[in-house]
């Protein structure tokens, strides 16, 4: 006879996967300190709603040479008072269901770290997603691990 845990436990693994693929993620996950790098941010919709604006914050320690367009969205580069790049807003439509990725260039910071890329996303309603958090929070923020 099978128990209501092996019953329900494939169900509760594809649950869990299914949550974890919700968030936003940047590829690549690890990345040499001091090398040149493209970045994505891969940006899922699970909502009911368009996301129509998509903002990145920057961490401290990287340098990031240059922000892409997306076809058919506006891109804002955010700079701090000295002209560094601090942030990028993309601001279009992504229907529900949908992903859209989003790339940018950056110099790795020279020592090993963790790189913490904030995001969020904002829905025609208003609501918003915030990818913000530490690891293991409701809302990580996905974090690139730079290693000699």
């Amino acid at each position: 006879m099978i128990s209501k845990t092996q019953l329900f436990t494939p169900f509760l693994v594809l649950l869990a996967a299914s949550a974890a693929l919700a968030h936003v993620t940047v590829q690549p996950k690890a990345a040499t300190a001091g090398a040149t790098q493209k970045y994505t941010v891969r940006v899922p919709n699970e909502k009911a709603v368009a996301n129509t604006r998509v903002e990145v914050e920057f961490p401290a320690g990287v340098e990031i040479l240059s922000a892409d367009e997306h076809e058919g969205w506006k891109l804002e580069v955010k700079k701090d008072g000295a002209g560094k790049i601090t942030g990028a807003i993309w601001t279009g439509n992504l229907a529900a269901k949908e992903f859209g990725e989003f790339t940018f260039s950056a110099k790795n910071p020279k020592e090993a770290t963790k790189l913490m890329w904030k995001t969020v996303q904002v829905y025609s309603d208003g609501s918003k997603s915030e990818w913000t958090g530490p690891q293991g929070s409701k809302g990580p923020a996905p974090v690139t691990n730079i290693t000699q």
